[in-house]
């Protein structure tokens, strides 16, 4: 569910005929151009003990620092991407996995992406248990090495992967901070999930339900107030859940101004950074 950007066509003329030409092809490099000028990885492959292979970046980050699990679709898109540049700033070393269905996890027997979610509950597979322990052991591992610091941990997601974080924040209690931008809250509410409202193992895994598991964190939950994709009612009942079921919880909640529908609003990126840089601040306070 990352933001759709479309592609402005370009223009040929050839002998006297205009022809409209997708940018993508009219400035497609060579094979020898796209491997010259492809950057370098900015972060590291690991595995675990048991086998979990997972993306690390680190900035200037003295260790063991605290730690920022991230989630989105590929754990290549979030660790190159500005959610995880911010974090680094802030002083996180920031872990990610690819999402269940997506890059390492993908299983070609199945659908791709949210369908294969889809596939994998109408089978009776509760992959979210799954992949939660999979994220702890990489926790594990991390605090292990002396990598990350286990008085801080935060998960930060935007859509499916605001879904993921919320429930690995739900699971670990070393995880203390949860961002959920433009979140996914319940799967019912996509497309992908049309036909399945009464599905009961797919309705057990909003995170609505399980805001109770929340309990002494801090949470961020951002949505624009248009959001038709995943629901900007369904994140707001979110945040009033947490607020109303999870004891000790500290909820900000933000319904930001967003015509474009399901995008991360303009303020997201410094609302991030603002709680982000709280979350340490109250860590040092312990």
């Amino acid at each position: 569910m990352c933001v759709s950007r479309f592609l402005q066509p370009g223009v040929l003329v050839l002998a006297g005929v205009l022809f409209l030409v997708p940018s993508a092809l009219a400035s497609q490099p060579s094979e020898a151009t796209a491997v010259r000028d492809q950057p370098p990885k900015r972060y590291r492959m690991l595995t675990t003990p048991d086998g979990i292979q997972f993306g690390l970046r680190q900035g200037a980050n003295k260790t063991p620092a605290p730690a920022a699990f991230l989630f989105g679709s590929l754990l290549d898109e979030v660790l190159t991407g500005e959610h995880c540049r911010i974090l680094l700033a802030a002083g996180y070393v920031c872990a990610a996995l690819d999402a269940p269905g997506h890059g390492l996890d993908r299983d070609t027997s199945e659908p791709p992406e949210l369908r294969s979610w889809r596939h994998r509950l109408e089978a009776g597979r509760d992959f979210v248990s799954a992949y939660n322990a999979r994220l702890s052991s990489i926790l594990n591992y991390l605090v292990a090495e002396r990598i990350a610091d286990p008085a801080l941990v935060i998960a930060v997601g935007g859509s499916r992967g605001g879904f993921l974080a919320f429930h690995f924040a739900g699971s670990d209690p070393r995880v203390r901070g949860v961002a959920g931008l433009a979140p996914v809250t319940e799967l019912r509410a996509l497309y992908e999930f049309r036909g399945m409202d009464d599905h009961e193992l797919t309705a057990s895994l909003s995170p609505i339900r399980h805001a109770a598991r929340l309990a002494g964190r801090n949470v961020l939950v951002t949505i624009g107030d248009r959001d038709e994709r995943v629901g900007t009612d369904h994140a707001i009942a979110l945040a009033r859940r947490v607020s109303r079921d999870a004891e000790g919880a500290r909820v900000d909640l933000h319904v930001l101004a967003e015509p474009r529908g399901h995008h991360h609003p303009e303020a997201t990126a410094g609302l991030l950074r603002t709680w982000a840089v709280k979350c340490l601040r109250k860590r040092s306070k312990r």
